[in-house]
């Protein structure tokens, strides 16, 4: 029998310049399904959704969409053929309302003026449907991650779209957060719309999917016509070329030499966080667990600078010369030390937000790698900065953590695939010297291979002697890395224990708040 397909890519190349980002690529999507598209970053996927999207034009070949050969030129032609994508960033206006968002450029008028009665009607009846319940009238720059995406999912729906692109949408959510898409997504499928998945989650492909496509270096290298019997191991490996195998830190044995401190810490961001007290040791990866939204946020800005507890005190370990000019090792107190003051000290800086904290977009690559090493004289000629300097550094960032599509850090930052911009921040920070890190969600959006190298990379610097502060949402790089681990919960700490004294189990159960016996 003859399959019903939605989309059909043939023979699709896409060039910028010399480079290929799409090679010869010969797809075929089933109506009613969902199929992942999973590679590398850099591999050519999002410019693939881009073409489908109408936000690039092919350099070769067509795209048939419901078995018609359809030139998209637009995203509005894509929303007229029943396409619909949700970027890996979202595409809202935060002054909005979550209903204005959904209905920004479509909007239903009467007399010439705005009905949103009509559009309330039509979107309340779909939130229905499909189970996306939130309030419509909220500020979205005041919602949650998981709020935004819902209203991003509602902007496709209404516009009837029965081709869904779902680009890394989990790489912002919660565990909860995730779980709820992910069967939402199967509440799709079940009324024949069709979902492409772009994931670098092997084992959500395996849960929800039902056939795969690995793309690597632009190219399409395997096709899984069913995923029953696949290993995620197997998809990995198609996507690398080789096994992966993920390091682990073993060394626990750590210093005595306290390098960083919070005493009786208590702040007020989104969210209060109470009493917070820690240390970590040089040597040390100290991982803060817990459900999104639960004070780690105001950790991570109160250990960089970016707020300023109402009570307590931050402290660094710091060494000055005495009066007989020998050397002694104090803590330094740097409680109202501003964000630049903090970096003279040595703390380099992985945000979990990379676009608000991390880059300047709309600079360049080599640009990007210079911002908070404007006076360093590595990258200096007599307090002038040397451009050879800065594209030597560039150029090991670029070689160590496998950093592409930038041209040579020509490229302008937004240009660069979610992954890539992250990798060009986590080498940043690890290469600028330092004494403490502060690493927030390393391997958000990454594929295996880059999560192997900067795993690896993180256990180096604590091998160094380094102290470092990890806060991450996913409890396997938690136990991959930590020596010691903090839960938090409704901004109070819940534990404090050794990585290897406590179990999956009961992490999960003092993250919802419940307490052992």
């Amino acid at each position: 029998m003859k399959k019903d397909y939605a989309i059909e890519f043939i023979n699709i190349s896409k060039a910028f310049g010399n480079f290929y980002a799409n090679k010869n690529i010969n797809i075929a999507i089933e109506k009613g399904t969902i199929h992942a598209l999973i590679g590398e970053n850099g591999a050519g996927k999002s410019t693939l959704m881009s073409i489908l999207f109408g936000l690039y034009n092919p350099t070769e070949g067509k795209i048939k969409v419901n078995n018609h050969n359809i030139f998209i030129q637009n995203p509005n032609q894509a929303n007229n053929l029943g396409i619909g994508m949700v970027h890996q960033h979202f595409k809202l206006v935060k002054s909005y309302t979550n209903l204005e968002n959904i209905i920004l450029g479509e909007e239903f008028e009467k007399n010439h003026f705005l009905d949103k009665k009509i559009a309330r009607t039509k979107i309340e009846l779909i939130q229905k449907k499909y189970n996306l319940k939130f309030d419509l009238d909220q500020k979205t720059g005041n919602a949650t991650v998981g709020t935004q995406q819902k209203v991003e999912i509602l902007k496709m729906l209404y516009r009837d779209a029965d081709i869904l692109i779902f680009d890394e949408p989990t790489a912002v959510l919660n565990p909860q957060e995730i779980n709820g898409l992910l069967e939402t997504m199967k509440i799709f499928r079940d009324n024949n719309k069709t979902i492409i998945f772009i994931s670098h989650k092997l084992n959500e492909v395996k849960a929800i999917c039902d056939k795969a496509t690995v793309i690597r270096k632009g190219e399409v290298v395997a096709h899984f016509d069913t995923l029953e019997n696949v290993k995620t191991s197997d998809l990995s490996n198609a996507m690398v070329g080789e096994k992966v195998v993920m390091p682990k830190n073993i060394n626990n044995n750590l210093s005595d030499e306290v390098a960083f401190e919070f005493r009786n810490v208590w702040a007020k961001g989104d969210k209060s966080v109470e009493d917070i007290s820690f240390k970590i040791n040089k040597g040390e990866i100290l991982a803060i667990a817990g459900i999104e939204g639960n004070g780690q946020e105001e950790i991570e800005f109160l250990a960089s600078g970016l707020l300023k507890p109402t009570k307590g005190k931050i402290l660094m370990h710091h060494q000055t010369l005495n009066a007989n000019k020998e050397i002694e090792d104090t803590m330094l107190d740097i409680t109202k030390f501003s964000v630049e003051k903090r970096k003279k000290q040595k703390i380099s800086y992985i945000p979990g937000d990379r676009h608000k904290y991390g880059l300047v977009l709309d600079f360049k690559v080599n640009e990007n790698v210079v911002l908070r090493r404007l006076k360093d004289p590595k990258l200096t000629n007599k307090f002038i900065l040397s451009f050879k300097k800065i594209n030597d550094f560039y150029q090991q960032i670029e070689q160590e953590y496998d950093v592409r599509g930038a041209r040579n850090g020509r490229a302008i930052a937004r240009s660069l695939s979610g992954g890539n911009q992250q990798k060009l921040i986590v080498g940043r920070e690890i290469l600028t010297d330092h004494n403490f890190i502060i690493v927030v969600q390393p391997t958000r959006g990454l594929d295996v291979k880059a999560i192997q190298t900067i795993h690896n990379k993180i256990i180096e610097e604590k091998e160094k002697g380094k102290a470092i502060l990890l806060i991450s949402y996913e409890l396997d790089e938690v136990f991959a890395l930590a020596d010691s681990i903090i839960v938090i919960n409704k901004g109070k700490i819940s534990a404090k224990t050794p990585a290897g004294n406590i179990t999956r189990n009961e992490i999960g159960l003092l993250m919802g708040g419940v307490q052992n016996d």
